[in-house]
């Protein structure tokens, strides 16, 4: 009889395995969610930086839009319990940061810096499990696109990190030759999705050129910091490759 029992669940199982496929709609929503979580640690990093004496307000306009666009997206996919605790951390962090008196001592706002990166890593990461799990099957365009996406706001935030020697990484694994790591991978990212999708060509080559400008930059990143000119040509890159994969996510669910 248990044996029966075990073959009937065996076959079971066996018989939903094809039925499991990619939620297109909560995979979009889950990057778009992690994308707007980098931009929101880039300018925090950028609004803090201590190579530029004048705080220029956009750089908070910035993220604090992209923590209201992930405070949409949670609501959105129902307040999963796995994000919502970690991005209540990191936004309440964020608002403590802001309040910190103007004079206060350098290593004060520091500290709290390193709190809130370290918050985001913790949300990255859970996030980025989340996301994975919503891979099945999913188009190959779509996580081309994701992929690509999400490395450039990787090496973004890690160029942006580096201007801060008191200030970890959490949101990736520090190793030597990290920045060669994700330079290879973007150009790879490039090919492939020149090969996925040659309609395409003409705005993939022109990111290329946008990437190119600021690609010395980011491998010689101890020397002479341009971190808002670096944010504006790679956030660009960003919300094109947002844009072309929320398209393809609209097109996989007709």
């Amino acid at each position: 009889m248990v044996l029966h029992l075990k073959r009937i669940l065996v076959l079971a199982l066996l018989f939903m395995a094809p039925l499991a496929h990619a939620d297109i709609q909560r995979l979009q929503q889950l990057h778009e969610f992690r994308s707007q979580g980098f931009l929101a640690g880039t300018y925090i990093l950028i609004d803090n930086n201590l190579f530029e004496r004048v705080r220029e307000p956009g750089n908070r306009e910035i993220y604090r839009e992209a923590l209201g666009d992930m405070d949409s997206l949670l609501r959105q996919m129902g307040d999963p319990g796995e994000l919502r605790p970690l991005y209540n951390d990191f936004a309440s962090l964020t608002r403590e940061l802001e309040q910190l008196p103007e004079g206060e001592q350098a290593y004060y706002g520091l500290a709290t810096v390193n709190r809130i990166m370290m918050a985001h890593g913790k949300l990255e990461n859970a996030a980025a499990e989340l996301y994975n799990a919503e891979t099945t099957d999913a188009p190959a365009p779509l996580l081309a696109l994701h992929k690509q996406s999400t490395e450039i706001s990787r090496i973004l935030l890690l160029y942006e990190n580096n201007m801060f020697s008191s200030v970890g990484i959490y949101f990736i694994q520090a190793q030597e030759g990290v920045f060669d790591t994700l330079d290879a991978r973007i150009s790879e990212g490039s090919a492939e999705l020149k090969s996925l999708l040659p309609d395409h060509q003409d705005t993939f080559n022109q990111l290329d050129k946008q990437y190119s400008f600021i690609q010395p930059r980011l491998i010689n990143h101890h020397t002479d910091w341009v971190p808002t000119i670096a944010a504006f040509y790679l956030h660009k890159n960003i919300e094109t490759l947002d844009t072309l994969s929320s398209e393809q996510a609209s097109l996989a669910k007709n």
